[in-house]
C-alpha cells in the first residue's frame, strides 16, 4: 500500500539532497581550484623574485641571491630548489640539491618569456611542482649608461637563462584531501539531516489529516454531530472539508429520509394486512355466517388489490432510480397527451390542452415522460375541486430546443408554502392520519425520479385561490 507520508518525505529528501550535494560539489571543486591556483601563483611569484637576482652587464652575468634570507633553499626541513641554465650549462643552483644523489632539476623546452608548471618528483623522493620559464636577464640603467649602450643595442648580445623552480605539493595534497573529507563528511550529514528534518516537517504538515480523520470516525448517520469544523484547518483542506460536510448532509438527509419512506411503508403495508387477519379470524370464528362467506371473496380481493398497488408504486420508484440509460427519440407531445387524458379522465372532467405549433414534438424517454404526464394529471383531476377545469399549455422554452409544460388546478385542499417542500417526497400525504385507501404518496416521487433521470426541469408554484402548477422543462 502506497503511503503519501513515505513518498513525499522521499521524494522531498532526494530532491533537496540531490540539490545540496550538487553544490557541495561544485564548491569542492572550485576551492581545490583556487587553492591549486594560489600555490601555482605563489610559485610564479617566488620564481618571480628569483628572476629578479640576476643581472647583467656587458662584462658578467650576476646573481645576487643570499641563503640567510631564503633559507628553504639551503636546509633540510622541507627543502625547496632551483637551478638556472645559460647556454644550456648550468649556471646556478640551490644549496638543496647538493644533498641529494640526484642533484639535478629537469630541463624543459619552452619559448623565451614562456613557462611551465609540471607535477615532479623531487630529489628528496617526494611528489612536488615545477616552474620552469626562460628569459633574459635584467639590465640596470646606470650600467648602461656607463657603458654608452642603448637597451636594444645590449639586448642584441644578451643570452637567454632558465630558470627551474620546484618544491613540494605534498602539503596541497594533503589540503585538498582535507577538503574533500570535508565535503563528503558534509554531504553525508546534509542528506541525513535533510531526510530528518523533511520527514518531521512532512509528518507536522500532514498532522492535519490524521486530526480530520480522527474527526471523521466521531461521525455517523446516528450521531448529533453533522459537520467537520473547518476553523483550525490549513486552507488546503478546507475545500476537502466542505465536500466532506456537504456529503455527511446529504447522507443524513437521504438517511432521514430512508427510515422515513421504510416507517411509512409499514405504516401503508400494515393496515391491509391487519384487515385481512381481522377477516380471516373473523370468517373461521364464525364460518356459518352467510354474510360473512359472501362478502368475505370481495374484501380479500380488494385488499389485495390495494397491496398490489402500494407494491408497485415501490418498485416504479426503485425503477426510477435506477442507473441504467434511457433511450431518447422523437415523441409526438399532442398524441401522447391525448391518449393520457382519455385513460385518465373517466368522469369527463374539463381538461384544456393548449400546444404551440412550435413544439407538437418532443425528444425525450417515451415511458418517462408518459409516466410523469399521466401522474401529474391524475394528480391534477383526483386533488382538484369538482367542476374546475385542469389546463395544461405546451410552449417553446425561451430561444431552445426545449420545451415547458405547465399542468395547473384549483386544489381542494389548502397548502402552505412549506407544504410544496415534501410534495415529492415519497409516501408524503397532507392528511397525515393516511384514510385515503387510493393514494400512497408515491406519484409526485415517481415523477421527480424520472424528470432527473431524462434531465427534465420540474418545479411547483402555489397562486391565488390555491391553483396548483406543475413545470417541467423537457
Amino acid at each position: 500500500m502506497s503511503s503519501i507520508k513515505k513518498k513525499l518525505s522521499r521524494y522531498i529528501s532526494l530532491s533537496i539532497s540531490l540539490l545540496l550535494v550538487t553544490l557541495f560539489f561544485i564548491t569542492d571543486v572550485s576551492v581545490d581550484s583556487w587553492i591549486s591556483n594560489e600555490f601555482d601563483r605563489a610559485m610564479i611569484t617566488k620564481s618571480g623574485l628569483l628572476e629578479t637576482l640576476v643581472s647583467e652587464d656587458p662584462e658578467k652575468v650576476d646573481f645576487e641571491f643570499a641563503d640567510e634570507f631564503m633559507p628553504e633553499f639551503s636546509g633540510i626541513n622541507d627543502p625547496e630548489y632551483f637551478q638556472l641554465w645559460r647556454d644550456n650549462k648550468v649556471f646556478e643552483k640551490s644549496e638543496t640539491l647538493k644533498l641529494f644523489d640526484i642533484n639535478e632539476l629537469p630541463k624543459l623546452d619552452v619559448a623565451l618569456h614562456k613557462s611551465s608548471i609540471t607535477n615532479i618528483t623531487l630529489p628528496d623522493g617526494r611528489s612536488g611542482r615545477m616552474y620552469f620559464t626562460k628569459f633574459i636577464p635584467q639590465i640596470d640603467r646606470e650600467v648602461r649608461e656607463e657603458f654608452g649602450l642603448t637597451k636594444e643595442v645590449f639586448a642584441k648580445t644578451q643570452h637567454p637563462m632558465e630558470l627551474a623552480y620546484a618544491t613540494s605539493n605534498e602539503g596541497l595534497n594533503q589540503v585538498l584531501w582535507l577538503v574533500d573529507i570535508i565535503f563528503i563528511i558534509t554531504s553525508l550529514s546534509a542528506v541525513i539531516a535533510v531526510r530528518i528534518i523533511v520527514f518531521n516537517v512532512v509528518e507536522r504538515g500532514l498532522k492535519p489529516l490524521d486530526e480530520l480523520n480522527t474527526e471523521l470516525k466521531q461521525i455517523n448517520l446516528n450521531s448529533k454531530l453533522s459537520k467537520i469544523s473547518t476553523s483550525k484547518l490549513p486552507v488546503e483542506l478546507i475545500a476537502m472539508a466542505e465536500g466532506i460536510n456537504h456529503f455527511i448532509i446529504e447522507n443524513k438527509i437521504l438517511y432521514s429520509r430512508e427510515k422515513r419512506i421504510t416507517s411509512d411503508i409499514a405504516h401503508e403495508l400494515k393496515t391491509p394486512i391487519a384487515e385481512l387477519l381481522n377477516l380471516t379470524e373473523v370468517a373461521i370464528k364464525f364460518p356459518h355466517e352467510k354474510e360473512l362467506s359472501e362478502n368475505y371473496k370481495n374484501d380479500v380481493l380488494a385488499i389485495t388489490e390495494r397491496l398490489r398497488s402500494i407494491v408497485n408504486g415501490i418498485l416504479l420508484l426503485q425503477k426510477s432510480t435506477s442507473t441504467s440509460e434511457l433511450e431518447k427519440k422523437a415523441v409526438n407531445i399532442d398524441a401522447l397527451l391525448n391518449t393520457i387524458i382519455t385513460l385518465e379522465n373517466k368522469t369527463n372532467r374539463d381538461v384544456t390542452v393548449n400546444i404551440n405549433d412550435q413544439c407538437k414534438t418532443i425528444y425525450t424517454n417515451e415511458f418517462a415522460a408518459t409516466t410523469v404526464l399521466a401522474n401529474l394529471i391524475n394528480n391534477a383531476l383526483y386533488y382538484s375541486l369538482d367542476l374546475t377545469a385542469i389546463a395544461i399549455d405546451v410552449a417553446p422554452y425561451l430561444n431552445t430546443k426545449q420545451v415547458i409544460v405547465k399542468i395547473s388546478n384549483i386544489s381542494k385542499f389548502e397548502y402552505s408554502e412549506e407544504d410544496l417542500g415534501f410534495f415529492f417526497e415519497p409516501l408524503w400525504q397532507k392528511d397525515s392520519s393516511r384514510t385515503s385507501e387510493e393514494r400512497y404518496g408515491l406519484g409526485l416521487a415517481i415523477v421527480q425520479s424520472y424528470c432527473d433521470k431524462i434531465g427534465a426541469s420540474l418545479t411547483v408554484a402555489i397562486e391565488a385561490e390555491q391553483r396548483i402548477t406543475f413545470t417541467i422543462i423537457l
